[in-house]
């Protein structure tokens, strides 16, 4: 048995928009705190590869977010 859901192209962005924002949020609680998320035992860098990869994950919010996403996602730090 089956489940097929429609899915228009606002709300496919609005959940992408949540899980990359949910990521990059996780990344920024592990910048500085020891975490060893890519590198173990380096904390100077790990922080570097955490800093990438917030970096890209701010590049793609910026492609999928609306300006209003990004104003409550930026504004809140």
């Amino acid at each position: 048995m089956g489940l097929k859901i429609e899915v228009d192209y606002e709300i496919a962005d609005q959940i992408v928009v949540s899980q990359l924002s949910e990521s990059r949020d996780s990344l920024m609680k592990d910048l500085g705190n020891g975490s060893n998320v890519f590198v173990w035992g380096d904390q100077e860098a790990d922080d570097i590869e955490i800093q990438k990869h917030i970096d890209a994950l701010d590049l793609l919010l910026q492609w999928y977010a609306t300006p209003d996403q990004l104003k409550d996602m930026y504004d809140a730090e």
